[in-house]
C-alpha cells in the first residue's frame, strides 16, 4: 500500500448520478484521475446491491459499500453482508403496514414489495427494475426474503413516530425531511460502520478517508471521515453536520472538491 494513498466515499443519488440524467461529465472525469493518481473511490450507498445500476458499476470502482452500510465489496469479495432476521422482518413489516407504512425490503439479490400496493409510485427504482431486471423483484414474503434493510413511505407520520420509537432497540432509522420516506437497518449499521470495516480490511489510516453525500444517511458517514463534504444540493441537515461543503453535483461540485484537496491536479499522484 502507498504511504499517501487516499480513499474517497461517493454517495450515488444526488451526488454522483441524478435519476433522468446520469452523471456529469466532471465527475465522471475526476473519478478517472482520482484512480490515475492512485487513490482509492469507493461507492458508499444507502441502494441494496440489487439497485445498483451498470452506469455506477461500469465506472470501475474497486469498492462498493451498498444497503447504507449492510454490504461492504472489495475487488469482487464480499466483506460484509448483514441480513435483517427473517423474525424481526416476519414481525416488523405487519406493524409498519398497519400504520399505513408502504414498504420495499431490499436486499443483495433482489428487492421486495406488495406488488398490488402502490410502492412503485414512490420508489422508482421498482419501475426500472421491472423494466430490465426482473428477475431482482419479487413479491414480498416477510418469512423468507433476505434483505438488508427496509425502505417505506410514511403515509401517518405520528402514528409512524409513536412506532419508531419502539423499533429503535432493533433498526437504525433515517427519515428524510423533504419527503415522507423512512430507510431502517439493522441497529448500529450505517454508512459509517461499512467505511470503518473497508478501511480496516486494507489497512488505511483514519487521517486519509473522504466522503461525499448529500442525504439524511450519509450523516454519519460524512462526520466519521476526516474529510466530510456536504454537496451543494445537501438537504439541511447535511450541511449542518459535515466539515466541508462544495458545489452541487451539476456544478461541477466532485471535480472542484478533489482538485482543492489535492486529490487531482498537478502534483497529485501518490507516492511509493
Amino acid at each position: 500500500m502507498k504511504k499517501d494513498r487516499r480513499i474517497v466515499f461517493f454517495d450515488i443519488d444526488g451526488t454522483i448520478f441524478e435519476q433522468g440524467k446520469g452523471i456529469p461529465d466532471s465527475t465522471r472525469e475526476a473519478l478517472g484521475l482520482l484512480k490515475k493518481n492512485g487513490h482509492i473511490p469507493v461507492v458508499c450507498t444507502g441502494r441494496s446491491m440489487a439497485s445498483v445500476f451498470p452506469e455506477i458499476l461500469d465506472l470501475d470502482f474497486p469498492a462498493v459499500i451498498a444497503g447504507a452500510g449492510t454490504y461492504v465489496e472489495y475487488e469482487g469479495k464480499v466483506i460484509r453482508s448483514q441480513l435483517l432476521d427473517h423474525r424481526l422482518v416476519e414481525r416488523t413489516v405487519p406493524r409498519l403496514e398497519s400504520c399505513g407504512c408502504s414498504l420495499v425490503l431490499e436486499g443483495p439479490e433482489y428487492l421486495s414489495y406488495r406488488k398490488e400496493g402502490d410502492a412503485t409510485d414512490f420508489y422508482e427504482v421498482l419501475n426500472r427494475l421491472h423494466r430490465e431486471y426482473p428477475h431482482r423483484i419479487k413479491e414480498m414474503e416477510p418469512k423468507k426474503d433476505e434483505a438488508n434493510k427496509i425502505s417505506a413511505r410514511i403515509s401517518d407520520p405520528e402514528a409512524f413516530g409513536v412506532l419508531a420509537r419502539e423499533l429503535e432497540k432493533d433498526f437504525s432509522i433515517v427519515r428524510y425531511e423533504s419527503y415522507p420516506f423512512v430507510e431502517m437497518m439493522p441497529a448500529g449499521i450505517n454508512k459509517a460502520a461499512g467505511i470503518q470495516i473497508l478501511i480496516e480490511h486494507l489497512g488505511i489510516p483514519h487521517a486519509h478517508t473522504y466522503a461525499f453525500g448529500d442525504g439524511p444517511n450519509d450523516l454519519e458517514m460524512l462526520q466519521y471521515v476526516q474529510y466530510g463534504t456536504a454537496m451543494g444540493n445537501s438537504e439541511q441537515s447535511v450541511f449542518q453536520a459535515a466539515k466541508y461543503r462544495t458545489k452541487g453535483i451539476w456544478e461541477d461540485g466532485i471535480y472542484l472538491a478533489l482538485k482543492r484537496y489535492g486529490l487531482i491536479g498537478a502534483g497529485a499522484a501518490c507516492t511509493v
